[in-house]
């Protein structure tokens, strides 16, 4: 088996259970764009607000702008958080097309590859949890 394919089992065999409601929420995800020194911080801020519930709720390609804003930034706009961009490329591969696109295998290991084994296994959690809320229709 692949180590992507073997990440994918044990975010959903080995992490610890814990509950759908550690899901965070948009403005948890922002960086103070007064500090950020880019004028186009408030901007992105405001463009990927409407993609937070469509991401909650299974959006494939609002899933992936939010990996990709919260491991790079976008602007300054996001905490850059590099577990919580690779959980959410696992949750991309987990609930996406099947198979899973090159793309998606790429940057699930750009993102989840560089992290030590807590930081993976945090993000595997992480990914979990959000899978669950998605599948729940909590948010």
């Amino acid at each position: 088996m692949r180590p992507f394919q073997i990440s994918l089992v044990l975010a959903f065999l080995a992490a610890p259970a814990f509950a759908a409601d550690g899901v965070p929420e948009y403005a948890d995800l922002l960086a103070n764009c007064a500090t950020a020194n880019n004028a186009a911080c408030p901007g992105q801020q405001t463009a990927l607000a409407p993609q937070w519930p469509k991401a909650l709720a299974g959006d494939i390609p609002s899933l992936r702008n939010f990996a990709f804003c919260i491991g790079d930034g976008c602007y300054g706009a996001f905490k850059v958080d590099p577990v919580r961009a690779c959980a959410l490329r696992i949750v991309v591969a987990a609930i996406g097309e099947r198979p899973v696109p090159a793309d998606d295998r790429d940057n699930f290991e750009k993102a989840c590859n560089m992290l030590g084994e807590g930081d993976q296994q945090s993000a595997k959690v992480q990914a979990r949890d959000l899978v669950r809320a998605i599948r729940r229709g909590l948010r």
